[in-house]
């Protein structure tokens, strides 16, 4: 038999390791950082990890298909989301995504999975665009199959999704008095990603958390004065972490690098913010940012 030229066998070679280590590979996009306050730079709540030519959107904030638009990622291959929980600055863009990603023939129904009351959530949505069904689907013959919704209620730790080698499990997180609320960890191949949801400092966070390659977490904080001044305020930054809890969470979990969502921040500045952990914590921080990249894997990539 022939040998090949060395030249040649070291360039399959070489092809041969990009392909593998490429295969090991998350991309996260940010497509929505911001809270319940309307906010043209902080669309609402939405986080897509793709793997594998597959994409997972967690939660489905105001906005979301625009942000979709803006990535340059095509609606109708969104068929997997998860909620955190059903606050309704998460959810209230999903009714977009999915009828929108319906009428540019998504091939496959989506499969929702979030906290006990998604279930209903998605059978009274689904009878509340019977409407539109009906004259779209007569008018153009969209999908039938494609336009009913997979839902599915979660209430305790659990693997929600495995598939060729991808893993993501729901894990209960503090955002009381909202029971469940969720946080979810993606794992693939050696890499993994924890998203927190909503959440005050939890040791249920800490534990999937712990030397995660990235981990995404919501961020809140407010002026002292101001604080101290609005009763209500205090009541909201009871169930959400601050500054000072998200430090101490950092320096016992140890992700490789964090970024921070669903800014929720008054008379504060982002700057101010990242400046209090870093007094205390000094790994890899970032705030975060709508359309913010983040490319997981030997390397961790912002863009």
């Amino acid at each position: 038999m022939t040998q090949l030229p060395l030249f040649v066998r070291l360039i399959s070679l070489c092809l041969l390791l990009w392909s593998q280590a490429s295969l090991a590979y998350m991309e996260v996009t940010l497509l929505g950082t911001g809270t319940p306050r309307p906010d043209a730079e902080r669309f609402g709540p939405a986080t897509l990890i793709e793997v594998k030519g597959r994409y997972f959107l967690f939660d489905a904030g105001r906005g979301t298909t625009i942000r979709l638009q803006q990535a340059g990622i095509a609606l109708n291959k969104i068929d997997h989301v998860f909620f955190t929980h059903l606050h309704s600055d998460h959810i209230s863009g999903f009714s977009d995504v999915w009828l929108t990603s319906w009428i540019w023939q998504r091939p496959k129904p989506i499969s929702l999975i979030g906290p006990t009351g998604t279930n209903d959530f998605a059978q009274h949505l689904q009878k509340a665009y019977q409407a539109d069904y009906s004259y779209r689907h007569k008018n153009t013959h969209l999908d039938t199959a494609s336009f009913y919704l997979q839902s599915q209620d979660i209430s305790h730790d659990q693997i929600v999704y495995d598939e060729d080698g991808i893993t993501i499990t729901a894990f209960l997180v503090d955002h009381y008095p909202v029971v469940p609320a969720f946080g979810y960890r993606i794992d693939y191949d050696e890499e993994s990603i924890v998203i927190s949801g909503d959440t005050t400092y939890a040791d249920n966070v800490v534990k999937y958390a712990k030397g995660a390659d990235l981990l995404i977490h919501e961020i809140a904080a407010a002026d002292e004065g101001l604080l101290t001044r609005n009763p209500r305020l205090q009541k909201v930054l009871e169930y959400h972490t601050t500054p000072q809890q998200m430090s101490r969470l950092l320096q016992e979990s140890k992700p490789r690098a964090t970024v921070l969502t669903h800014v929720l921040l008054f008379g504060v500045e982002d700057e101010t913010v990242i400046d209090q952990i870093k007094a205390d914590y000094q790994g890899e921080l970032r705030m975060g940012h709508d359309l913010m990249k983040i490319g997981v894997g030997k390397q961790i990539n912002f863009r």
